[in-house]
C-alpha cells in the first residue's frame, strides 16, 4: 500500500513532465536569436530576397499569425469559451472556495462514446461545476429553462453547452378562485375556470398540500375529478391552488439524442432539485426514460455512470469535496424486453438500478447526525498515524453506514424465518439480514455506543476541540499557546490589507445576500431541512459579481486621486488579485491556528483543563468499545467485514429496498398514495413531473460514451410491486 501510495503521489509531477519540459524548450527558442526559428527564417528569407522578391520581416510574421489566430478564435469560439470557464473555475474552486476537491473512480468513465453521468444533488449550481471542472470529458448538463433565462447562470450554461429543460413549476400559475372537498376525490370550486385554465392529466397544487396531485377528470368550470382515492384538500371552506400546466418536451429529447448520437457526455441530476439531506430523494423518470428510449428508437446501448459528490461543510468556503465516479451500469436485456410491453414498471425497475448505483458512491444515511457518528467511528477505527486515501475513507464511511444500518434492521426485523424457508419468497431488506441474529442485549449495546459517540461529538462541539487534537492535549503547554499565538499574529498580519480591502467586504455582502437566498429557498420548499444546499452556490454567484465591480472602484478611485502612468496602473491592478489570493491563503493558516488557540486558553481554566485530561482516555475507551463490536458483529455482514473490496452496486440494493418503503410509508401518511399515483401516470405518459420545489431550478443531465475500464451488469433487486409503485 505504501508503494502505491508513493507511486501515486508521483504520478501528478509525471504527467506534468511533458508540458512543462515543452513550455521550457520554447522559453529557451525565444530567449537566445540563434535559435529562435522565425529570426532563423526571417534571416534566410532577407538573404534571398533578391531571388525570391519577398520581403518578410519579424513583424510580418507576427501579422500574419495573428490574423490566423483570430480566425481559430471567431471559429472556435465555443470551444474556446468553454475550455477558458472550465480552467477558471477550476483554478477558483480547488484553490480559493474549497480547500480540496479530490478524485476517485475516474478510470470508472468510458473514455469516449455516448455516457450518462448521474449525480445526487447536494448544493445546487455547484454540483454542476464541480463536475464540469474535474471531469476528463466534456459534459452538456441539462438544465431548467428558469436557471437558463437567469444573466450569470444562463451565460456560464450557454458556455458549458448545457440543454435547457421546461418544467411544468417553472410555468406554474395560480388558478382563480378557491376549492373546496366533499370528503373524496372530486373537487368543487367557487369562482374557477377549470376548463379555461386546465386540460385532463395536469398537475395542481393545493395550499397545504405535501405535493402536487393529477387532474383526472375536468367536469366543468366548477367541478373537477382528480387521479385519487383519498380526500385532497382538507379545508371545506375553500384553499387556493396552483396549476402546473403540460410542456412539451420533444424538443428537448431531440437534443438529448443527437447529442448521444455524437458520442457525448450528458449529466443529469435525477433527484429533480438540489436538497441538504443525506439520502437521494426519490429519482425522476426523466433519465431511465432517456436510457431505454436510447435503445428502442434509437438503438444506442448508452452506460449510466454513478457519480457521488461527497461535500464536508461544502456550504462554508475552505471545505472539502469527494468526487467518486461508480462502475458504469449496463441496463439488462430483461429490462428492455419489459420496456416493450410494461413500460411503467421497466421505468420503475430502471430507477430501481439507478438509485442503487448511485447510493454506492455516496454515504446514505437517516439524517445528519448519524452522518456525524459514522465519520467519527471511522476515525476512532483508524489507527493512530494512518492516513487513508480518499477512495479509502469513503470505502471505510460506506462500510460502517451500511453496516450499523443492517444490524438494526435485523433486530426491527426480527427471526428471518417466514415459514417459507427460501430466500426467494422474503424481501431484499430480510434477504440482507438473513443470516443476521441479535438479541435486545445486542440492540442496546449498539444504541448505547451511538449514545456514547453523540456525547464524546457534544463534548468535542463545546470545548472547541477536534477529534485529531484530543490525541496531542496532554502535551501541550503554555509554550504551545505561545508559538501558536506568534503564528496567529505573523499570519494575521501578513493578511490582514489585502483581507480588508478585498475579501472581507466581499464576503460579509456575498453571505448577506446567501442567507437572503436561504431564507426564500427553504420557505418555497418541502424537502430542504435548513437549505444550506443554496448556501455556497449564491455565495459563489455573488463573489463573481461583487469581485469586478469592487476592482473597477479602486480602478476609477486610482484615476481620479493618482497621477500615475498607464504602465503602473495597470501593474497595480494586475497584483490585485495576486494579493487576494495570498491574504485568503494566509488568512486560511491562521484560522487554523486560532482553532488550536481555543482549547489552548481553556486550558489556562481549572474546569476545562480537568474536562480536557479526561478526553484522551476516554477517547481510548471508545476506541476499544469499537474494537469489541467491529470483532463481535462484523463476521455476520459478509463481505463488508471480510472483503477487500466491495460490490457496493450489490450492499446498497437492500438500502434502496428499505429507503423506497420509506418513502412509500411517509407519503402514505402524507397524502394517501396519491402523490405516488401521480407520478407513476407521469411515468405512463413518458414525461418527468421535475421538482416539486419552484426555487429548486437547477434539473441537471450528463452526457455519455461507450464501456470502459471497470464496467459491469447490475442486476436489478426485485421489489414487491406495491413498494416499487409507491417508491416511484
Amino acid at each position: 500500500q505504501v508503494a502505491n501510495n508513493e507511486a501515486d503521489e508521483s504520478r501528478p509531477w509525471q504527467d506534468a513532465a511533458r508540458p512543462v519540459g515543452t513550455v521550457l524548450l520554447v522559453i529557451i527558442l525565444c530567449a537566445v536569436d540563434d535559435l529562435n526559428p522565425v529570426k532563423i527564417f526571417c534571416s534566410y528569407a532577407l538573404h534571398y530576397e533578391s531571388v525570391t522578391g519577398l520581403h518578410l520581416t519579424e513583424g510580418r510574421i507576427a501579422l500574419i499569425a495573428l490574423v490566423l489566430l483570430l480566425a481559430i478564435v471567431v471559429i472556435e469560439r465555443q470551444q474556446l469559451l468553454y475550455f477558458c470557464a472550465r480552467a477558471f473555475f477550476r483554478c477558483t474552486f480547488s484553490n480559493l472556495f474549497f480547500r480540496s476537491v479530490e478524485i476517485v473512480g475516474m478510470d470508472n468513465l468510458p473514455k469516449n462514446g455516448p455516457v450518462i453521468l448521474t449525480g445526487n444533488h447536494n448544493n445546487q449550481f455547484v454540483d454542476g461545476i464541480i463536475l464540469l471542472t474535474n471531469c476528463s470529458r466534456q459534459i452538456s448538463f441539462m438544465i431548467a429553462q428558469k436557471s437558463f433565462d437567469r444573466p450569470l447562470v444562463g451565460f456560464l450554461a450557454r458556455a458549458f453547452h448545457c440543454i435547457p429543460v421546461t418544467r411544468p413549476q417553472d410555468n406554474a400559475f395560480r388558478g382563480a378562485g378557491l376549492v373546496s372537498s366533499d370528503g373524496t376525490s372530486t373537487l368543487h370550486g367557487v369562482d374557477t375556470r377549470f376548463r379555461e385554465q386546465m386540460e385532463d392529466g395536469v398537475l395542481v397544487e393545493f395550499e397545504g398540500s405535501p405535493g402536487p396531485l393529477r387532474v383526472k377528470t375536468i367536469v366543468s368550470d366548477t367541478q373537477l375529478v382528480l387521479d385519487t382515492d383519498q380526500k385532497a384538500v382538507s379545508s371545506s371552506k375553500g384553499v387556493s391552488y396552483k396549476i402546473y400546466p403540460k410542456v412539451d418536451r420533444a424538443t428537448m429529447y431531440d437534443k438529448v439524442y443527437s447529442a448521444l448520437r455524437k458520442g457525448q457526455c450528458l449529466g443529469i441530476f435525477p433527484e429533480g432539485g438540489s436538497h441538504d439531506r443525506t439520502d437521494l430523494l426519490p429519482l425522476k423518470a426523466g433519465v431511465a426514460i432517456i436510457a431505454l428510449d436510447a435503445q428502442r428508437k434509437h438503438h444506442m446501448s448508452v452506460p449510466i455512470v454513478p457519480v457521488g459528490l461527497n461535500y464536508f461543510q461544502g456550504h462554508r468556503f475552505g471545505g472539502r469535496v469527494v468526487v467518486e465516479f461508480g462502475p458504469p451500469i449496463v441496463v439488462p436485456e430483461q429490462i428492455y424486453l419489459q420496456h416493450e410491453t410494461d413500460r411503467r414498471g421497466a421505468v420503475e425497475a430502471m430507477l430501481q438500478l439507478i438509485a442503487t448505483g448511485m447510493r454506492s458512491v455516496i454515504v446514505p444515511t437517516p439524517d445528519y447526525q448519524t452522518l456525524q457518528q459514522i465519520y467519527m467511528a471511522r476515525r476512532l477505527y483508524v489507527p493512530d498515524g494512518l492516513k487513508l486515501s480518499a477512495e479509502q475513507t469513503m470505502d471505510l464511511n460506506r462500510r460502517f453506514a451500511v453496516g450499523v444500518q443492517r444490524l438494526l434492521r435485523a433486530v426491527a426485523e426480527g427471526p428471518a424465518d417466514d415459514g417459507s424457508g427460501s430466500p426467494s419468497s422474503r424481501s431484499p431488506s430480510s434477504v440482507a439480514t438473513a443470516d443476521i441474529n441479535l438479541s435486545q442485549e445486542d440492540l442496546q449495546l449498539i444504541r448505547e455506543f451511538k449514545a456514547e459517540v453523540g456525547d464524546y461529538i457534544a463534548t468535542l462541539k463545546r470545548l472547541g476541540l477536534r477529534d485529531h487534537q484530543v490525541r496531542q492535549i496532554g502535551w501541550w503547554g503554555v509554550p504551545d499557546l505561545v508559538g501558536r499565538l506568534l503564528f496567529l499574529v505573523v499570519t494575521m498580519s501578513l493578511a490582514a490589507l489585502p483581507q480588508l480591502m478585498f475579501s472581507l467586504p466581499i464576503m460579509f455582502f456575498a453571505s448577506k445576500f446567501a442567507a437572503t437566498e436561504q431564507r426564500k429557498a427553504l420557505k418555497a420548499s418541502s424537502t430542504k431541512l435548513a437549505a444550506r444546499d443554496v448556501v455556497m452556490s449564491y455565495k459563489i454567484i455573488y463573489v463573481l459579481i461583487l469581485v469586478p465591480c469592487l476592482y473597477i472602484i479602486y480602478g476609477s478611485l486610482i484615476l481620479l486621486f493618482c497621477s500615475w502612468c498607464w504602465t503602473t496602473i495597470v501593474l497595480v491592478l494586475f497584483s490585485c488579485p495576486i494579493s487576494a489570493f495570498l491574504g485568503t491563503k494566509a488568512s486560511e493558516q491562521g484560522v487554523r491556528a486560532y482553532a488550536d488557540i481555543v482549547p489552548l486558553f481553556h486550558r489556562l481554566l481549572p474546569g476545562p483543563r480537568a474536562e480536557q485530561d479526561k478526553l484522551p482516555a476516554r477517547r481510548a475507551a471508545l476506541q476499544k468499545k469499537l474494537n469489541q463490536a467491529v470483532k463481535r458483529f462484523g463476521p455476520l455482514l459478509g463481505d463488508l467485514y471480510h472483503g477487500k473490496s466491495v460490490d457496493w452496486a450489490k450492499e446498497m440494493g437492500w438500502f434502496t429496498y428499505a429507503a423506497a418503503n420509506a418513502q412509500a410509508a411517509e407519503g402514505s401518511a402524507a397524502a394517501g398514495g396519491s402523490v405516488a399515483a401521480a407520478i407513476a401516470a407521469d411515468v405512463v405518459s413518458l414525461k418527468s413531473t421535475g421538482s416539486n420545489n419552484a426555487q429548486d431550478a437547477d434539473e441537471t443531465l450528463v452526457d455519455g460514451s461507450s464501456l470502459g475500464h471497470g464496467a459491469r451488469r447490475i442486476e436489478p433487486t426485485p421489489l414487491p410491486p406495491n413498494a416499487t409503485h409507491a417508491a416511484h
